[in-house]
């Protein structure tokens, strides 16, 4: 091929540029549209296209049956663009050869813009499994994108967009083609997913077309209306082509658990709630280190496209039986306009009950909210069967802030995560110190992982453990970086709560503010499942230490003096102690902490002060200090470790803050403030 990469097997889904209002919809190129019905076959063109927006794959067999019509229309299949949408079919239908013979056509003719060519080579290459193929070509193509080939390059991600990179989308559209940086663009777009997930962006793309073949399937919209949804509030594309299940997914990927619910006969004053009276529904869960995130999913009118709702309640769609018994008539239960959620008061708890203890399995928030729904000693109004419940109102307004706030998560922002078992806990810190590199610092990310449900190795009589970290990160300008590390140790029992694995990462950074997700795994976990770790996500800042005036570096915290550390390893002098993020003292009540110090004046003498001030109130804030004397070699750094006996100290958390003084000039730091915690007498 002159202008495409040579690639092989190919599979799967190509979404590109649509008529004006059917924005996301897979279709043919309108070149070939146009040549077909313009030569008097539109239903030939209408046929291909159904091929294309169909939910299940269309067979080998439908595709060669269009193409045989094709071939045998005036001009058959010649163009450029004919040979695109062939080979658009193809993917569609899983065959790689001929979707790859229909590319090189299409190429052949010189009609094709490169861009197009490379674009769709890639969406197949990650579909198929070909990450490097699939990273080049995309990359290639964005460089070569004229304006049509950029909207394709839009389209694909903008299901992942969030308002934020939906403005400065509007913004560069705008932007005659040769005048825009779409590749700075979505480098940006693919490196805030990859750090999120902590993966490589590669992979992170493929994992993309992945999740959009299976929406493609399973949550494409049938039909063509939508009324305003919950979702529309936090930024869903206004054109997706998918139902908010497929919104979701795409986002998020396959959830932890899922419930629905049917309807169960429940008795009110003679009158059955009928299954009727719900709306088919289901609830996604979605488990994060702060909490599972619930999704509920309705499809209000009964149609096959299912919306995101703010309250579970609104799945019951029957009017409310006491209002229905005025004027002394039967209690009737009768559907309400599908766009209004019934006005249930008191009698929610009759029959929302079974539907939120249905969600229980979920998070367990949902079976509180069914016991205070039908809690007889709670306070509150009257129900119809003379019991007294709370007002199910306030809690339907609780739950309303739940999925307000889980919807903003997913939709509003960037709600990727590692794919992790999180149900390990997880300290993390971050040090910094001025490293042996221009205009940097080294940056320590220390970790310790619990180690009780990690899965050991029995080597002899004693247990091994691995675990695997990985630390992603991305800069203001969107540059993403990987470091990944593993750490065992061998210990003579299985590890118990509250016995932890340390993980430590050192780096060289530039000062400047950074995000990051840091993932600690089990290595030995069995096959087939999600390992057991955690992950942790922050900011971090990385100071400017290369001044002129006295600075602090920040200041780790050991709870013994075993070990062997250095803030410059492998390099650096050999410290005795190994910071923990725990920030705990030794069982002895002393602890070690270390500190660098930097443009002190070199032979002179310094002083440390350290200060405990009790967090919460507590007590009495007291002082300790420390004199000192700057050697003349390594100037500008000191290198300081103190050991702090705290044996007199009342047992809880302090924060402890640090200060140094040059003795020659009367300069002091700036106080550099973490905590330190001394435990109670055993």
């Amino acid at each position: 091929m002159s202008r495409m990469l040579r690639f092989g097997a190919v599979a799967l889904l190509a979404i590109v540029a649509a008529p004006e209002g059917a924005v996301h919809a897979q279709t043919m190129p309108g070149e070939a549209y146009h040549a077909l019905a313009g030569s008097g076959h539109e239903d030939l063109a209408r046929d291909v296209q159904k091929q294309l927006d169909m939910r299940e794959d269309p067979s080998e067999d439908d595709v060669a049956r269009i193409i045989e019509r094709w071939e045998e229309t005036p001009g058959g299949l010649s163009g450029g663009w004919d040979w695109i949408t062939v080979a658009r079919l193809w993917t569609r239908a899983g065959n790689a050869a001929r979707a790859e013979l229909a590319l090189a056509s299409a190429d052949a003719t010189g009609e094709v813009p490169a861009g197009v060519l490379l674009l769709d080579q890639a969406r197949v290459a990650f579909l198929a499994g070909d990450v490097p193929l699939g990273e080049e070509a995309y990359w290639k193509g964005c460089e070569a994108a004229d304006e049509g080939t950029t909207l394709q390059y839009w389209l694909d991600i903008e299901v992942l967009a969030t308002p934020d990179e939906m403005s400065r989308w509007d913004r560069l559209r705008r932007l005659p083609a040769g005048h825009t940086d779409l590749c700075s663009f979505l480098r940006r777009v693919w490196s805030e997913r990859a750090m999120a997930s902590a993966m490589s962006v590669g992979p992170r793309m493929r994992q993309h077309y992945d999740r959009v073949r299976y929406a493609q399937a399973n949550y494409r919209r049938r039909s063509g209306k939508k009324g305003p949804t919950f979702s529309n509030e936090f930024g869903r594309p206004r054109n997706a082509a998918y139902d908010d299940r497929g919104l979701v997914y795409i986002r998020m990927g396959e959830p932890e658990r899922t419930s629905r619910f049917g309807g169960n006969p429940a008795t009110m004053e003679n009158e059955v709630v009928s299954a009727e009276c719900y709306q088919p529904n289901e609830s996604w869960a979605y488990d994060y280190p702060d909490g599972t995130k619930v999704y509920h999913f309705t499809t209000f009118s009964g149609t096959d496209d299912y919306w995101m709702i703010q309250n579970l309640g609104q799945v019951y769609r029957c009017g409310a039986p006491e209002a229905s018994a005025q004027g002394g008539g039967a209690l009737r239960l009768s559907p309400v306009n599908e766009h209004r959620a019934a006005l249930l008061g008191p009698a929610a708890s009759l029959v929302l009950q079974d539907l939120y203890r249905s969600r229980q399995g979920l998070d367990p928030r949902y079976a509180q909210a069914a016991q205070r729904m039908s809690d007889p000693r709670a306070d509150g109004l009257l129900n119809t069967s003379g019991t007294r419940a709370l007002d199910s109102q306030r809690v339907l307004q609780e739950e309303r802030e739940w999925t307000f706030s889980d919807a903003r998560f997913a939709i509003a922002g960037v709600p990727e995560r590692p794919a992790i078992t999180p149900d390990s806990r997880l300290l993390v810190e971050t040090l910094q110190f001025r490293s042996s590199r221009p205009a940097t610092n080294r940056v320590w990310v220390n970790a310790l992982l619990e180690g009780d449900r990690l899965t050991p190795r029995l080597e002899g009589t004693t247990f091994a453990y691995q675990v695997d970290a990985r630390l992603a990160l991305i800069d203001d300008a969107g540059d993403y970086r990987q470091v990944s590390a593993s750490f065992a140790t061998t210990v003579p029992s299985r590890l118990q709560r509250d016995q932890s694995l340390p993980a430590r990462i050192p780096l060289d950074l530039a000062p400047g503010t950074y995000r990051y997700t840091l993932v600690i795994r089990d290595a030995f976990a069995p096959p087939g499942r999600l390992r057991s770790g955690n992950y942790r996500r922050g900011e971090l800042t990385v100071r400017e230490l290369a001044g002129n005036l006295p600075v602090l570096s920040d200041v780790a915290v050991a709870p013994d003096s075993g070990g062997s550390w250095s803030p410059l390893a492998p390099t650096g002098p050999d410290l005795g102690v190994v910071p923990s993020p725990a920030h705990h003292t030794g069982p002895d009540r002393i602890a070690y902490v270390y500190f660098e110090a930097y443009n002190l004046t070199p032979g002179g003498r310094y002083e440390t002060r350290v200060r405990f001030e009790p967090e919460g109130g507590r007590g009495e804030a007291f002082d300790l200090t420390f004199p000192g004397e700057v050697p003349y070699e390594g100037a500008p750094r000191t290198r300081r470790t103190l050991r702090l006996e705290l044996t007199d100290a009342e047992p809880g958390a302090y924060v402890m803050s640090v200060v140094a003084t040059d003795g020659e000039t009367g300069r002091t730091t700036l106080p550099h403030g973490t905590s330190i915690v001394v435990p109670a007498n055993e």
